[in-house]
């Protein structure tokens, strides 16, 4: 007996079904995991890429805030291709500080930080 199209569609379906908790299951390993690597401080002014490829921002720090400056984490896997479409991250704070994050990215990480401003991000690349 052939299978009907009812069949055909659920087993489809439970594929899909099946590589969407495999990829879940993934993403959640990665942020459980913790960071791997810490960038070198990226002084006021500079944008800087931190490292190019998939992984996960675990936090972002800030040793030097002035209350009025910005830094800014963008998916690009350069520091010229950093633009508003792909910023991921933004913070102003008024004092020092470590903000844990926990996002995705795609294509590396750039910082961008203003005058004022000094910050570092910790990552964990997935290969």
């Amino acid at each position: 007996m052939a299978a009907s199209l009812d069949d055909i569609l659920t087993t489809q379906k439970n594929g899909v079904i099946a590589i969407n908790q495999i990829s879940q299951y993934l993403k959640t390993a990665a942020i459980n995991a913790g960071p791997s690597a810490v960038s070198a401080t990226i002084a006021a002014s500079i944008t800087s890429l931190v490292v190019a490829g998939t992984g996960v921002l675990h936090a972002v720090s800030i040793p030097v805030a002035s209350g009025t400056a910005s830094v800014f984490v963008y998916d690009s896997a350069t520091a010229s291709g950093a633009s508003s479409a792909n910023l991921i991250y933004s913070s102003k704070p008024a004092a020092a500080s470590y903000q844990t994050v926990n996002l995705f990215y795609s294509k590396g990480l750039v910082v961008k930080t203003e005058a004022g401003m000094n910050a570092a991000v910790s990552y964990a690349p997935i290969t």
